[in-house]
């Protein structure tokens, strides 16, 4: 039997992933997959698991090992990732990282979000590691990949998601070239020299707007009941939050956040309206002027005045889900990666 635990966030496609792995698996006759994953909130972290075989599977309990162990978010590789992997098996990252800086021979990195983004326009890693397990499980080719796609999403998908199939078995079949050799065989150099090419300004792509910088937001404050008793009113000072206000942060599950076009934005704070978690705040007409006179250059007083928006994102609250942006009307927010923002 062949295992495969599935590591994801809410909204990466993990558990479409999962079902299309054991569609793929039980095409052929002989063949018998059960795929199993549960519902979870968008950008909350989540599990799922595959099991393959070509006999009739009795066991249908969670798996705490497995031979193939994929992250759909490279933040979820956390310390004892190596508890839930049978010996001889393989993890698979999402990363832009080679498989050398993870520092051990059985990880295999793919940059499935540029893979993806090329492809499909849009960061959706789980077709890329069913391309890459089609790639590397000796029960699966990829033309089990391609019917699985035919047979269970829609027809307007199938041609992209399959050229992504096609590429992730590449890239896979590249790097398990090199697999064991981390260390002696430099990886970077070797996966760098072949891999896809990816959107970049220089190919056409759209020019990503220059966030505009805003004031800082106070800290939020976790109220406690203080001992002794209290006026009501100061109760209720102490320990009630505007709706939809957070106490505690949840940037860790963003893969993507938003950036506003301060030059684009009219003000009709519909993003503060909707944002389901209060990370959108007002920015006062003060505080704008304060860090637009600070952004200008000392030595040039004639320079224009950078635009401030009047609204900006509390990063340590975002979840990345994007409401905000489809909401604008003005097209004055946008979704960049996490990765694209460091870089930045």
């Amino acid at each position: 039997m062949i295992e495969v635990l599935w590591h994801g966030r809410g909204g990466q496609g993990a558990f479409t992933a999962a079902r299309l792995l054991g569609a793929a698996a039980s095409l052929d006759e002989g063949k018998l997959a059960f795929p199993s994953f549960g519902p979870e909130r968008r950008g909350a972290p989540m599990c799922a698991f595959t099991k393959m075989d070509e006999v009739p599977i009795g066991d249908r309990s969670a798996i705490k090992q497995a031979d193939y162990v994929v992250y759909l978010d490279e933040t979820l590789l956390a310390d004892g990732w190596e508890q839930e992997l049978k010996p001889g098996g393989v993890v698979l990252v999402n990363s832009a990282k080679p498989s050398a800086a993870f520092g051990d021979s059985r990880i295999i990195a793919l940059d499935a979000d540029g893979i993806s983004t090329e492809l499909l326009g849009r960061p959706i890693p789980n077709t890329v590691f069913l391309g890459a397990l089609c790639a590397l499980c000796d029960q699966l080719e990829p033309i089990d990949g391609h019917a699985a796609i035919r047979a269970y999403m829609a027809p307007k998908l199938h041609d992209k998601n399959i050229a992504v199939v096609d590429a992730a078995c590449a890239q896979a079949q590249l790097a398990a070239n090199n697999f064991g050799e981390v260390g002696t065989v430099d990886n970077a150099e070797a996966l760098g020299a072949t891999d896809a090419p990816l959107a970049t300004e220089a190919s056409g792509a759209a020019a990503v707007p220059t966030p505009s910088r805003a004031p800082q937001r106070p800290d939020a404050v976790i109220c406690t009941l203080q001992p002794g008793e209290l006026d009501p009113q100061d109760f209720a000072h102490t320990t009630c939050f505007s709706a939809g206000h957070l106490v505690s942060k949840n940037a860790g599950w963003r893969n993507e956040r938003p950036i506003i076009d301060a030059g684009a934005c009219t003000g009709c704070y519909q993003c503060y309206f909707y944002c389901p978690d209060g990370a959108i705040y007002k920015v006062s007409p003060e505080a704008a002027a304060a860090v637009a006179s600070a952004s200008e250059a000392p030595t040039a007083p004639t320079a224009p005045t950078t635009p401030v928006a009047p609204v900006a994102v509390d990063l340590d609250f975002c979840k990345g889900c994007g409401v905000c942006v489809s909401v604008c009307k003005f097209n004055a927010l946008s979704m960049i990666s996490e990765s694209e923002a460091m870089r930045s």
